[in-house]
C-alpha cells in the first residue's frame, strides 16, 4: 500500500468507516391586508452596524433580526423612519458625500442603497447592489458584512464566506473586481489615507493537532504518527501523547492592507490575535483591532501542565486590542493592549471587558472607545499606552458604536452604542474619558424574536455565565458558528488506556435541533442509553435526558458547571443550587435559544430550488451504494454508503446528516454535515487540517485540491483530504468509490429548510427596467414570483410611486396590491422605466415562520443493521402509477404539500399519518401518495413543505 493510501486509511481507520464531519402592511380599498413577514434567527455577524450622518443629526441602526434600518434623530434619540432593506442587515456605511446609506444584507447577499437626500425618495432603497448569475440563478456576492468607501466613487464590501473583498463602482453599483483574502472570514474594514485595512475574523493562532505523517520528529508540534493512530476506530487517540501545538510554519494571516489607488496588496500582518472583530485606524496609519486571544495552547500539551481546565485559570480567551503601525502601508510587528489583568490574576467584578467587538477612535487619535459585547459594557482606552481610562455599563450585547468628536479639537464627545440584543441605543458622554456616563438610553422593543429565545440569546452571549466574567458561551461560538479551534476543556474517556484529556474542536450551535446527543463524545444531552465515546463500545452510559428541552438543558447545566466555572473548588451556585452562573430561568431560556438558531440557505442553492447535476450526483454518491470495497465488519458487512442510516453505524444519516453512538468509531457521534462548506476544522480532533498532513499528501502525488501555504486553509482542500485521490484512493474513495467534488457540491446546495430564493432582492428603477438589464430583471421576477405563488416566500415591495410612499405585495391572482392600487408586473416595469416608480422587492419568509419554528424532517428506515449494510432504503419506482410511499417524518403539519426537484407536485390524497394525526404520527410514519412519478428516469429530490412554512430536507427518490 502506498504512503498516501496508508496515511488516509490510518487517519480514517478501516475503509468501511465513514468519518464524522463535522412588517405589517395596510389594508383598505377592498384589497386584503398584506401578509406580515416572517423571520428566522441566523445569528449573522455585525460590523459597523451603527453609523452617524456626516452632520451628526441622524443615526442609522442595522436591525439584523428585523430586516430594517432605523433612522434616529440624535437630538431626541427617537426614531424618525424605518427603512425596509434585505434579510439580516449587518453592516452600514455612509457614502462620503452624505447622499446615500449602504447596507450589507448578509442573508440576501446584497447591499441596499438608501437615499439620504431630501425629497420623495429620502429613506427609501433606490438601488440594490448584488452580483447574480442569472443563467444559473445563484449569487456571486455571498454573505457581505463590512462596507468601506475609498472615495465617493469607489467602495469595498467584504464577502465573508468566500474570503473575498468586492471592489465596487459606486456610481454604477457594479462589482468591478474581487480581492482574494487568503485567510478565513474578512468582516470589518476601514479605509484611511489611501489604504484599505482588512482584519480577518477567524485568523487562528497557528494551533493544530500534534500529529505527523512519519515517525515522530523533534519538531515541537509533532508528538505522534497519525498513520499509526487509526483515528476513525480510535478517535480518542488512546495510547499516544496528543497535544494542541503551535506550528510555526502554519500561516497566521491576520491583517491585510491594500493600496486603494490600484487595489494591490501592500502588506499582510501575522500573529495579531485569534478572533478579530473590529478595526479603527489613526491618521498615521496605526490600526487598532478589537479582538480576543485564545488560550487553547496554554494547557494543550499532554503530561506537562495537567492538561485540564484548571490550567486556564478559567480564562478561555484574553480580551485585547491589537495594535499594528502601518505608516505608508508598510506594517511593523503587532503588539497588544491587554484590557484585563493577565492570568492568574482576574479582573475585579464590574470591570471585565469580555469580547471586544466594536471600536472607534477619536479624531485627535487620543482615545479609543470599545464595546465589550459579552460584558454589556464599554471602555475608553488611551490610544498611546493602552490603559483603560474608564468603563460603563450599557445595554445587552453592545456590538457597535458610532463616535462623535469635537469638530475643532478632535477630542471625543459622544458615543452612540448599539445594544444589539435588546434593541436599544445608549448615548454616552465620553468628553471626560476617565468617567464616561450614559446620558440617555432609548429602548425600542422592535425585535419580534419570541421572548424566551431573546432571553436565551442574551444569556448565551453574557459573560455572567463564566465565574470570572471574562468570556461567554458566545466567545467560543461567535455568531452561532465556531472559533475553528481545538481545546482541552474536559473531553475524557473511562475505558482502559485513557490517560489524558483529549483535544476537541468547537462545533457550531446552528441547526442543533434534531441532532442529539450534543457532543462529539455523546455525553451531553444524550437521551439514548448505551455506548458513547467516553465509555467506549464496551461500556454502557445511562441516558441523561428525555426530550429536546431537557437534553439542551443538560448541555447548558454541564457547560455552566464545567467549562464556564472555576475549577479550583470554589464554583458558586445559582438561585436553585446549580453549579455555575446564570439563574434557573436564564438556563431554561438558553436551552430554548439553542434549539432555535438556523442555518441560512446553502451558499450556492439555486433560487428555483433545483439542484445542479453535480449536486444530484453528490446525493447519489452519498446515499446510494456506488460499489465501494465494503469490507467485512464485526458479524457482517460494513456500511455501504456515506449516509448509512442504521442505528449505531455512526454515519451521516437522513434527515440531518447526523449519527449517534457508532460501533465503528468508538461510540462517537457524527454531527450534521450542514455548514461544513464554511468550516475548515473538521473531525473531533481536526485530523485533516493538520499542516503536516496537508503538506505531506500534496508532496506524495497531489490531490484533487492540493494544499498551498500561500492560500492557507481552504474548506474544500481540508474536505478532500478525507477522500484520497483517484490514483491512490484512501478512506472515502476507497471505501465508497466516491470522490470529494460532487458530495461537497451537494452540501453547497442542500436544503436547510428554506427556499433558495429566500432573501433575494430586486430594485425596479430606471436602470434595471431598461436596455440590457430588463431581461435579467424579468428572469429574477419569474423565479421570485413563482416562489411566492407556491407559498415558499412572501414577496413584498416598498418604495416610491408618483412621489408617494407605497408598500405592496404579490397576491394569489398574480398582481401586486397596495392600499388603493392593483398593478400587474407589466405596469410596474413600465412605471419604473418611465421613472415614476422606484420599488424594491424582497423575498421574505411567510408570516407563520419565526425563530421558534421547527423545520420538518423526512427520512426512511435503513436496510440491514449497523454491522450489515445500513444504507437508507430510498424509494424507487417505475414509470407507471407510483405506490403510496410510507416514509418517516417529524413536525409535518396537516395541509403539507410535496415538491419534487423544487416543483410542487400533485397528490392522490393529502399527506397523512399512517396511524395517528399530523403532526404526531404514531412511529413518525407518514403516507405520501404521488399522483404521478417524476417525468424522467434517474434520481430526484422529494421534499414536504408545511403550509406557508419551512421545507423538509431532501429525500432522494429514484424513478427507474
Amino acid at each position: 500500500m502506498g504512503i498516501l493510501r496508508t496515511l488516509l486509511a490510518s487517519i480514517l481507520g478501516a475503509a468501511y468507516v465513514l468519518a464524522f464531519l463535522t412588517g405589517i402592511g395596510c389594508g383598505g380599498g377592498g384589497n386584503p391586508p398584506h401578509e406580515a413577514v416572517g423571520a428566522q434567527l441566523f445569528e449573522s455577524p455585525q460590523a459597523d452596524a451603527i453609523v452617524l450622518s456626516p452632520d451628526g443629526t441622524r443615526l442609522f441602526m442595522a436591525l439584523t433580526t428585523m430586516g430594517q434600518v432605523r433612522v434616529i434623530d440624535t437630538a431626541s434619540l427617537a426614531a424618525v423612519a424605518m427603512v425596509e432593506v434585505g434579510v439580516d442587515p449587518v453592516g452600514l456605511a455612509v457614502r462620503p458625500d452624505g447622499t446615500e446609506l449602504w447596507v450589507a444584507n448578509h442573508v440576501s447577499d446584497s447591499v441596499s442603497v438608501v437615499s439620504l437626500a431630501a425629497g420623495a425618495t429620502q429613506y427609501q432603497v433606490v438601488e440594490t447592489l448584488q452580483a447574480v448569475d442569472v443563467a444559473n440563478l445563484i449569487s456571486d456576492f455571498d454573505e457581505p458584512v463590512g462596507i468601506a468607501f475609498a472615495s465617493n466613487d469607489k467602495a469595498y464590501v467584504s464577502l465573508s464566506s468566500r474570503n473575498q473583498i468586492a471592489v465596487v463602482d459606486a456610481n454604477t453599483y457594479t462589482v468591478t473586481s474581487l480581492l482574494p483574502i487568503n485567510a478565513q472570514e474578512p468582516r470589518a474594514m476601514a479605509v484611511r489615507n489611501g489604504f484599505l485595512y482588512v482584519p480577518v475574523f477567524e485568523s487562528g493562532n497557528t494551533s493544530e493537532l500534534s500529529a505527523c505523517v512519519v515517525t515522530p520528529t523533534a519538531d515541537p508540534q509533532c508528538t505522534f504518527d497519525l498513520t499509526q493512530a487509526n483515528f476513525a476506530q480510535n478517535p480518542q487517540l488512546v495510547g499516544f501523547d496528543v497535544d494542541i501545538a503551535a506550528d510555526p510554519i502554519l500561516p497566521d494571516r491576520d491583517l491585510y492592507v491594500f493600496d486603494t489607488s490600484n487595489d494591490t496588496q501592500v502588506d499582510v500582518v501575522e500573529t495579531v490575535g485569534t478572533l478579530l472583530y473590529g478595526v479603527a485606524v489613526d491618521s498615521a496609519g496605526k490600526a487598532f483591532i478589537s479582538m480576543t486571544g485564545a488560550q487553547n495552547l496554554v494547557n494543550g500539551r499532554a503530561g506537562t501542565q495537567g492538561a485540564g481546565l484548571v490550567d486556564l485559570d478559567n480564562r478561555i480567551f484574553l480580551n485585547q486590542i491589537g495594535v499594528v503601525s502601518c505608516a505608508g502601508g508598510s506594517c511593523g510587528a503587532p503588539s497588544r493592549f491587554e484590557l484585563e489583568p493577565l492570568p492568574p490574576a482576574n479582573p475585579a467584578p464590574g470591570s471585565q471587558l469580555a469580547t471586544p467587538y466594536g471600536i472607534a477612535l477619536s479624531d485627535d487619535d487620543q482615545v479609543l472607545v470599545v464595546t465589550a459585547a459579552s460584558s454589556a459594557r464599554i471602555a475608553t482606552v488611551d490610544a498611546s499606552s493602552g490603559a483603560v481610562l474608564g468603563t460603563l455599563d450599557v445595554g445587552n450585547g453592545p456590538r457597535a458604536l458610532a463616535l462623535r468628536s469635537d469638530p475643532q479639537t478632535g477630542a471625543p464627545l459622544t458615543a452612540y452604542v448599539l445594544n444589539t440584543l435588546d434593541d436599544s441605543v445608549s448615548e454616552v458622554d465620553v468628553s471626560n474619558p476617565t468617567a464616561p456616563s450614559e446620558t440617555r438610553r432609548t429602548s425600542f422593543g422592535g425585535d419580534a424574536t419570541p421572548l424566551a429565545i431573546r432571553n436565551g440569546r442574551i444569556a448565551f452571549n453574557s459573560a455572567a455565565a463564566s465565574t470570572t466574567g471574562t468570556f461567554s458561551c458566545g466567545s467560543c461560538h461567535p455568531d452561532g458558528h465556531t472559533d475553528q479551534l481545538l481545546w482541552v476543556i474536559g473531553a475524557q474517556c473511562t475505558f482502559a488506556g485513557c490517560d489524558q484529556e483529549e483535544p476537541r474542536s468547537t462545533m457550531p450551535i446552528r441547526g442543533l435541533k434534531g441532532t442529539l446527543p450534543l457532543h462529539w463524545d455523546g455525553v451531553l444531552g444524550d437521551p439514548f442509553a448505551g455506548i458513547n465515546g467516553e465509555v467506549g463500545t464496551g461500556g454502557n452510559a445511562p441516558a441523561n435526558c428525555t426530550d429536546d428541552q431537557s437534553c439542551f438543558r443538560h448541555l447548558v447545566n454541564a457547560s455552566l458547571g464545567g467549562v464556564m466555572c472555576d475549577q479550583t473548588g470554589s464554583c458558586p451556585t445559582n438561585d436553585v443550587g446549580q453549579a455555575g452562573g446564570l439563574s434557573d430561568a436564564e438556563r431554561d431560556a438558553m436551552a430554548t435559544y439553542l434549539q432555535s438558531v438556523q442555518y441560512p440557505p446553502a451558499r450556492t442553492r439555486r433560487f428555483d430550488d433545483q439542484l445542479t447535476a453535480q449536486a444530484a450526483d453528490g446525493f447519489s454518491d452519498f446515499f446510494e451504494n456506488q460499489g465501494g470495497v465494503n469490507p467485512p465488519g464485526a458479524g457482517g458487512q460494513g456500511p455501504e454508503t456515506c449516509g448509512d442510516g442504521a442505528a449505531g453505524s455512526g454515519c451521516h444519516a437522513l434527515p440531518l446528516g447526523a449519527g449517534t453512538a457508532s460501533v465503528f468509531v468508538g461510540g462517537f457521534e457524527a454531527p450534521t454535515m450542514r455548514g461544513i462548506t464554511d468550516r475548515f476544522l473538521l473531525f473531533s480532533a481536526g485530523v485533516t487540517n493538520v499542516r503536516d498532513v496537508l503538506q505531506g499528501i500534496t508532496f506524495v502525488g497531489g490531490t484533487e485540491a492540493p494544499w498551498s501555504a500561500a492560500v492557507g486553509y481552504d474548506e474544500f482542500t481540508v474536505w478532500a483530504v478525507a477522500f484520497g485521490t483517484p490514483s491512490q484512493p484512501g478512506a472515502f474513495q476507497g471505501a465508497y468509490a466516491v470522490g470529494p467534488f460532487d458530495v461537497f457540491q451537494m452540501i453547497e446546495e442542500m436544503s436547510n429548510g428554506q427556499s433558495g430564493v429566500l432573501g433575494r432582492q430586486l430594485t425596479l428603477n430606471l436602470r434595471s427596467t431598461t436596455g440590457g438589464a430588463l431581461a435579467d430583471t424579468e428572469a429574477l421576477l419569474d423565479v421570485m414570483e413563482a416562489a411566492d405563488l407556491a407559498g415558499l416566500v412572501n414577496l413584498r415591495g416598498s418604495g416610491i410611486r408618483n412621489g408617494g410612499a407605497i408598500t405592496l405585495s404579490l397576491r394569489p391572482d398574480g398582481n401586486y396590491k397596495a392600499k388603493n392600487a392593483s398593478l400587474t408586473r407589466a405596469q410596474l416595469l413600465a412605471e419604473a422605466a418611465a421613472g415614476t416608480t422606484t420599488l424594491t422587492l424582497v423575498a421574505h419568509q411567510r408570516a407563520g415562520v419565526n425563530a421558534g419554528t421547527v423545520q420538518p424532517t423526512l427520512w426512511v428506515n435503513a436496510v440491514g443493521g449497523a454491522l450489515n449494510n445500513g444504507r437508507p432504503n430510498l424509494p424507487s419506482f417505475g414509470s407507471g402509477n407510483p405506490p403510496a410511499l410510507v416514509l418517516r417524518a417529524k413536525n409535518v403539519e396537516a395541509g403539507a404539500v410535496a415538491l419534487i426537484d423544487g416543483e410542487p407536485v400533485a397528490l392522490d390524497a393529502p399527506i397523512a399519518c399512517q396511524t395517528g394525526t399530523l403532526p404526531n404520527c404514531t412511529g413518525d410514519s407518514v403516507v405520501v401518495d404521488l399522483a404521478a412519478p417524476p417525468a424522467t428516469a434517474g434520481l430526484h429530490m422529494l421534499q414536504l413543505q408545511n403550509p406557508g412554512g419551512l421545507l423538509t430536507n431532501e429525500l432522494p427518490v429514484r424513478r427507474q
